[in-house]
C-alpha cells in the first residue's frame, strides 16, 4: 500500500544526474489513496515534508504499473482523455532512427571549404559526380530548432558499409577506391591509422559502420536533437543526414507535416515531460520516450483540422527558410488550438495546459 510519494526532482546529489523520489510503503491492503507532492529547486533548502504535503500535496487514487504522475484530479482526467483519444507514436506507420555514428568525426565530417577542395581535385566529371553523391550535408542536434534548422555548412563522407564490395567486382579494394574516388581517398589517407582502430567502421576503414537504414536519409523527415528543454522538431529535406545522437522520423504513408505540427504542440510537450528524463536544465528526447506520446490519429471526421495544421506548418517552414528569426508564434498558437480541438479538450482543460507552460 503506497502511503506517501515525494518527488524531489533532479540535482539532489551533486555527483549524479538522476531524479530522486521517496516512497513510503505500508504492508497492507492497497487503499488507493497515496499522498504525493513534488518538491524541487529552492523548496528543498529548508524542507518540511509534512508541511509540503499539507499545502501542496495531492491524493493519487489511480496509480498503475505504468509511469506515475503527481497531478490533481482534474489533471489526471485530462491525462486520461489525451491517452484515450491519442495513439502512441510507436503505433503509427512511422520509423524512428538515430543519426549516423562515424566513429571519427574529425575525419568524416568536413566543412564546405574542404568539400570544395576535394571536388576541385577530382580528375574528371565522372569522379566529381561520384564523390558528390558520397559527401552529404549533415545536421547536428544543436543545429535543429523549432520548425527550422541552422545548417552549419558541414558535410559527412558517407561511404556505407558494403559500398566497396558492391562496386569493385574482382578488383583489389585498395586499388578500386584509389581509382574510383582518388581525390577523396587522398584526403582520407591521413586518418587511416585512427580510422582503422575505430569500432564504428564497415568492411574497410574508409566505410561507415553497417546500418540498415542509410536509404531512409534520402526521404523527407522529422528531425530533432537529443537534448532540449522544449519540443524542437523540424522537417529536413531529402538527402540531409542526421548526426547521432540526434534522431529522425520517416514514413511512407503518414503526413510528415501533421506529425511535425502535433509534436511541436503544447500537448505533446506536456505529455513528453511526464515521461522524459530531466537533466537539470533540459530533457533527453530519446526515441524510447518520444514514441510513447499519443497523437490523435487522422480520421475522416478530423481531416479538415489536420489539413489546417499541415497548411500552418508549411507557412512556418517557408517563413523560417526566408528568415529563421522571424516570429511565427501566432501560427504556432493556431496549431496549438487545432491540436486542442483534435483532443476534444474543454476550456478548463486547455487552461491546465496553458498554465503549466508559463
Amino acid at each position: 500500500n503506497p502511503k506517501v510519494l515525494i518527488d524531489l526532482g533532479p540535482d539532489v546529489f551533486e555527483s549524479a544526474t538522476v531524479d530522486t523520489c521517496i516512497v513510503i510503503i505500508q504492508r497492507a491492503t492497497n487503499e488507493k489513496r497515496t499522498r504525493a507532492v513534488t518538491i524541487t529547486g529552492n523548496n528543498r533548502d529548508h524542507l518540511n515534508i509534512v508541511q509540503e504535503l499539507k499545502e501542496n500535496g495531492v491524493v493519487l487514487t489511480n496509480l498503475t504499473k505504468n509511469e506515475w504522475s503527481i497531478v490533481s484530479d482534474a489533471e489526471q482526467r485530462l491525462k486520461e482523455k489525451i491517452e484515450r483519444i491519442g495513439k502512441p507514436l510507436k503505433d503509427w506507420d512511422v520509423r524512428i532512427y538515430r543519426g549516423v555514428l562515424t566513429g571519427l568525426n574529425e575525419a568524416f565530417i568536413i566543412d564546405s571549404a574542404k568539400r570544395e577542395e576535394i571536388l576541385r581535385n577530382c580528375r574528371d566529371e565522372e569522379e566529381r559526380k561520384r564523390t558528390e553523391e558520397i559527401i552529404k550535408p549533415i545536421l547536428r542536434g544543436r543545429d535543429i530548432k523549432r520548425y527550422y534548422y541552422e545548417w552549419a555548412g558541414l558535410w559527412v563522407i558517407n561511404i556505407p558499409a558494403g559500398w566497396t564490395n558492391d562496386n569493385r567486382g574482382n578488383e583489389n579494394p585498395d586499388v578500386f577506391v584509389k581509382n574510383a574516388i582518388p581525390s577523396l581517398m587522398s584526403y582520407l589517407r591521413r586518418f587511416e591509422a585512427m580510422a582503422t582502430k575505430r569500432d564504428d567502421q564497415g568492411d574497410f576503414w574508409w566505410e561507415l559502420r553497417p546500418c540498415s537504414y542509410y536509404m531512409e536519409f534520402e526521404k523527407e523527415k522529422v528531425v530533432w536533437g537529443n537534448i532540449s528543454y522544449d519540443s524542437q522538431f523540424a522537417i529536413a529535406d531529402h538527402s540531409v543526414v542526421i548526426n547521432a545522437p540526434a534522431n529522425f522520423l520517416v514514413s511512407d504513408h503518414e503526413s510528415i507535416k501533421y506529425l511535425c505540427g502535433a509534436m511541436n504542440s503544447r500537448v505533446f510537450d506536456m505529455e513528453f515531460k511526464r515521461i522524459g528524463i530531466f537533466l537539470g536544465n533540459a530533457y533527453e528526447w530519446k526515441k524510447q520516450y518520444v514514441e510513447k506520446v499519443r497523437i490523435p490519429p487522422v480520421t475522416q471526421d478530423n481531416l479538415e483540422t489536420v489539413h489546417q495544421i499541415e497548411s500552418l506548418v508549411g507557412k512556418i517552414i517557408s517563413i523560417k527558410k526566408q528568415n529563421p528569426q522571424e516570429d511565427t508564434s501566432a501560427y504556432e498558437r493556431e496549431i496549438d488550438q487545432l491540436v486542442y480541438k483534435l483532443y476534444e479538450l474543454t476550456d478548463k482543460e486547455i487552461g491546465i495546459i496553458e498554465e503549466g507552460m508559463r
